[in-house]
């Protein structure tokens, strides 16, 4: 069996190629109900078993595409007399593709070219729009080729209907999910998130299903076997659970679909709806992935919750709505459905999903409200909202609410996967909704099996508050010696967090925003603030921070007004143990207990890399302990390459911390495995250190720009130094042979006055650390290889960018983008 990324054309016994790349793709699927797929041929064509035996007709359906993603159909063909012998073919048979859009074209024969073996016969169709060439095998399979449709290169996959052969065509679109992440072309084909075709065709006979796929895709490779996995029933409908089997030819392709049709043929109202994803890894190029769904649908249900309502209605109407949260309960949604709250309107209770709902990312359910304004779920001491092993789910336009975060002993709103097998569920957004009250989490992405976890989550424009100990947060089951992340894709975006308390829990509490566990995440455009006063322990807490992550990036966010509630921590940002390939950019740290920027290693961690801090503006952190950058290391040989450059760091020494410093170290494990300062202002106020590295550790600095209103001072190995010139005897501050650094007035717009931001305000509206036009640090920096796109400020970057600091002074402005 071949997965074919390109139609396969017969003409005279010869195979053509052309480049529109279709897949013919083979797989079966052994089926618990053998009337399911005959209920949706019923529906999508109502030939019946008994009239193709009466009529002695041959009937055959099929899918039909071209690389135009409109012109996707199903097949059907009559020959009257059937085919037992081609060469006497009625000329009343007809050819008939049904577009999508429900446009039908037929083709009728106007050629055949006879030989003495019937199975050598081949059969011209033809119309104006529409022709093709028709003939049987010599194992009385049908050949259709040289399809063309409109002066369009086309795709037929067709099979006899018996009475013993249930033959369902179904047309359906993808979407590439992940193509905006490739930057070429393959095999001619772009690579982009447009609808393309994903056409299915299902036979049934004996119990047993299989299915033909035809998409629009890239190349040609080997298919393998599709088993069904599960089926329930409720009383609208059965659907059943499909996914690549443990049988498959290809282990590049991976296959999972959700049928989902009626139970009952009552009123007619019979109907079925495919959709799912697959991902096909590509060799020497990535994994390719895709949603596909069918045209034909079945119709979703909206229920509809109001104060007025009555748990004995059909909550299918707001006049017929219900009442109740436990009502709610009582109800398993299918894929599509939507449950809508009336806005103003507070219900009480804890809303349960688990994986009798929804769980289809290409057809999620909506949880949000109707009418005019936010509806609240009170949730008393209890979650709010709690998916378990589910997703597929869209939460917005709601506020939850805890009895107190002093009272309430949950999560505001929890997903949590404990799923075997490494399953990464698809699909979570959360957006608009305000959450508030609770004890443990606002928002949470939790999962403990292995790397089963959730994938493409969006947690976008909330407001997260007076939660005990964390606002939003995603964790997973971790381990020093695993490989892999139990969660991807989660994005975290235009989310105000504040008044995160934090208690004595025995390790840190009081974080705003806090991810671990996942790989390609993104937080940005958030603010959080006023948080952590309560906590008791060192370790946190830290306004917005990732650890045991990869390819994570922190940018476009403020934090200011962190407490550590003890000694240590309370700091704006960090990148902590076990973060590879980590990004902190275009954030705005101050006023805060600890660190404004901070990078580390807990013992135990799995090893820490590539870790850039660039373009951004800490003031007046390091109120109780740390520095404007802070790192750290409690695991030897762990921790490595570090880049810290274009920052501009404004430190004005607090009593209660005398060792502060624009770039400290504390003494834990050395940390000296190319650790690189580049480009930086160091502005040291009220006797601040303006570098505070212990001996026995290590760092590179050169383009930095020094500055003390009060004393110079350097500490550096075990060492004094008073100056930028005593320093360079270290061999810093000096590049490719030439000095570099400066110690100067940066000449800053407003030093120290930055102040508050605000939640909804650009960070790049910051004008107090603008340089003035005659500022020293402008055109004084050594060049950088990966500089980034912009600056603080939204001025875009070039390879002649070369200004200290976080400012670029002399480049036209850009509009600020969030990178994702």
């Amino acid at each position: 069996m071949n997965l074919t990324y390109y139609p396969t054309i017969f003409l005279t016994r010869k195979i053509y190629k052309i480049i529109i790349a279709l897949i013919p793709v083979f797989f079966y699927a052994c089926s618990t109900n053998d009337e399911e797929f005959i209920q949706e041929n019923e529906f999508i064509n109502e030939e019946t078993n008994a009239n193709i035996e009466s009529s002695g007709t041959s009937i055959f359906k099929g899918i039909f595409a071209t690389s135009d993603a409109s012109r996707r159909g199903t097949f059907l063909l009559k020959i009257p007399g059937g085919v037992k012998n081609l060469n006497f073919i009625d000329d009343h048979a007809l050819g008939t593709i049904t577009l999508s859009s429900g446009e039908s074209f037929d083709a009728e024969v106007t050629q055949i070219k006879k030989t003495d073996k019937s199975s050598d016969v081949m059969v011209q169709f033809d119309s104006e729009d529409f022709s093709f060439k028709f003939s049987i095998d010599e194992n009385n399979n049908p050949v259709i080729s040289d399809v063309n449709f409109k002066n369009q290169d086309g795709s037929i996959i067709a099979t006899e209907e018996t009475a013993d052969n249930s033959v369902t065509p179904i047309t359906g679109t993808y979407k590439c999910t992940n193509c905006q992440d490739q930057d070429s072309p393959l095999n001619g084909i772009e690579l982009n998130n447009a609808e393309r075709t994903f056409n299915m065709l299902l036979t049934t006979a004996d119990g047993t299903t299989s299915i033909d796929i035809q998409a629009l895709v890239v190349s040609l490779q080997e298919t393998e076997l599709i088993s069904q996995q599960s089926c329930t029933s409720n009383s609208d409908y059965t659907i059943c659970v499909y996914g690549s089997g443990v049988n498959g030819t290809n282990e590049d392709l991976e296959w999972s679909g959700i049928h989902r049709y009626t139970s009952s043929e009552e009123n007619g109202n019979i109907c079925a709806t495919l959709g799912g994803k697959f991902a096909f890894n590509y060799e020497n190029f990535g994994s390719i992935e895709g949603e596909f769904k069918s045209d034909s649908t079945c119709p979703d249900k909206t229920y509809f919750l109001s104060n007025s309502g009555n748990d004995a209605n059909s909550g299918l109407s707001p006049e017929d709505a219900w009442k109740s949260i436990t009502k709610l309960n009582t109800v398993d949604l299918n894929p599509g459905d939507q449950v809508l709250f009336k806005g103003g309107d507070e219900f009480s209770g804890n809303f349960h999903l688990d994986s009798n709902d929804a769980n289809n990312s290409a057809n999620p359910v909506l949880i949000s409200s109707y009418g005019t304004g936010r509806a609240t779920i009170q949730a008393g001491n209890g979650y709010g909202i709690y998916a378990y092993n589910t997703s597929g789910i869209k939460i917005d336009k709601l506020i939850i609410a805890g009895n107190g975060m002093n009272t309430n002993t949950n999560s505001g709103i929890s997903f949590y996967n404990d799923l075997a097998g490494n399953v990464k569920l698809d699909y979570i957004e959360i957006t608009n909704t305000e959450v508030f009250g609770f004890r443990e989490f606002g928002i949470v992405i939790g999962a403990y099996n292995g790397n089963s976890g959730f994938t493409n989550v969006l947690i976008e424009n909330n407001k997260v508050h007076d939660i005990l100990d964390a606002g939003i947060s995603s964790y997973g089951q971790f381990s020093a010696s695993k490989t892999g992340y139990a969660h991807s894709n989660i994005t975290v975006r235009n989310c105000e967090v504040f008044n995160i308390i934090g208690y004595d829990k025995g390790k840190h509490s009081g974080n705003g925003i806090l991810l671990s566990d996942v790989q390609n995440s993104v937080i940005e455009h958030s603010t959080v603030y006023d948080s952590g006063s309560g906590n008791t322990n060192c370790g946190g807490p830290v306004g917005i921070w990732y650890w045991d992550a990869d390819q994570v990036t922190i940018q476009f966010s403020e934090v200011y007004n962190m407490s550590s509630g003890s000694d240590c921590d309370g700091a704006g940002f960090d990148l902590d143990g076990g973060v590879t390939n980590g990004l902190m950019q275009y954030n705005y740290s101050h006023d805060n207990d600890g660190a404004g920027f901070m990078a580390g290693q807990f013992t135990g961690a799995r090893p820490m890399n590539n870790i850039t801090i660039r373009y951004n503006v800490s003031e007046n952190d390091a109120a109780t302990n740390g520095g404007s950058v802070y790192l750290f290391n409690g695991d030897n040989n762990s921790m490595s390459d570090i880049y810290v450059h274009n920052n501009t760091l404004y430190l004005s020494e607090h009593g209660t911390n005398s060792s502060a410093a624009n770039i400290k170290y504390i003494y834990w494990k050395p940390v000296k495995e190319n650790i690189n300062f580049y480009n930086n202002i160091l502005y040291a106020v009220n006797g601040a250190d303006l570098v505070n590295i212990p001996s026995g550790y290590d760092g590179y600095f050169a383009g930095n720009l020094y500055y003390s209103e009060s004393d110079f001072r350097i500490k550096y190995k075990g060492a004094n130094y008073n100056s930028l010139e005593s320093f360079r005897a270290t061999g810093n501050e000096i590049y490719e042979g030439f000095d570099s650094g400066f110690q100067a007035d940066p000449m800053l717009k407003n030093a120290g006055k930055g102040g508050i931001i605000g939640f909804g305000n650009r960070t790049s509206s910051l004008t107090a650390y603008l340089l003035e036009s005659s500022s020293p640090a402008i055109n004084n920096g050594i060049e950088i290889d990966d500089f980034g796109s912009r600056d603080f400020f939204g001025n875009t970057l070039t390879s002649n960018s070369n200004d200290i600091g976080a400012h670029q002074a002399d480049i036209t402005r850009s509009q600020e983008i969030a990178m994702k």
